[in-house]
């Protein structure tokens, strides 16, 4: 079978693709009614995850040891029609080309692995007069800027942070570390990191 299905620390895991049908079929909820919740019904991505970084923190054994991991991921995208779509660097594919990426913030402690935060990437051309109204007719927030990664990144440590999420170092590739604003904000902030630096990056 395409799909596979373990177990681990006593949960059904699913092992492959991540998408409504295998979804539901894990949840034994039907796979039109998990697309219209995520796509039309009313609910707040971010108290979602405030009530995933609640439930770490309150979970015995994970005060300390814990890292935050900050990371991005690509879907390759056909067109223009998908938010945030553009030809940018697919680390999947390993080169440019149309896609969609998502700033990701992981938790790790010991076998305990989970996403804690996440923003959807908006290239700059997304912000030009000519894409207004393929911004509205997608959602996408009228007050959004546009942000570099870098900079979405420092927003979810710094949100994560706030939540009082337990964190006792923060790692990155070389593509955040090589940023001398974001290593000096996390230095001002007193956190830990481990980060991925080119050789020949001062620092």
């Amino acid at each position: 079978s395409e799909y596979a299905y373990s177990y681990m620390n006593g949960q059904l895991q699913m092992e492959g693709k991540r998408n409504f049908a295998n979804i539901g079929f894990i949840t034994g909820v039907a796979e039109q009614n998990l697309q219209h919740f995520i796509s039309n019904s009313p609910w707040s991505a971010q108290g979602v995850i405030q009530q995933v970084q609640a439930e770490i923190a309150a979970t015995p054994g994970l005060e300390r040891g814990g890292v935050l991991i900050l990371d991005e991921s690509a879907d390759a995208k056909a067109g223009m029609k998908s938010a945030g779509s553009g030809r940018q660097y697919n680390g999947r594919l390993g080169k440019v080309d149309m896609s969609q990426v998502g700033t990701f913030l992981a938790y790790a402690n010991g076998s305990v692995w989970t996403w804690v935060d996440g923003e959807l990437y908006l290239p700059e051309h997304w912000f030009t007069p000519g894409m207004a109204e393929l911004r509205e007719k997608l959602g996408i927030p009228a007050e959004r800027k546009f942000e570099t990664k870098i900079e979405l990144g420092w927003k979810m440590i710094q949100r994560t942070h706030a939540n009082d999420l337990p964190f006792e170092a923060i790692c990155c590739d070389d593509f955040y570390g090589q940023s001398s604003d974001f290593r000096a904000e996390m230095n001002a902030a007193d956190f830990i990191y481990m980060a991925d630096v080119p050789h020949n990056t001062q620092v």
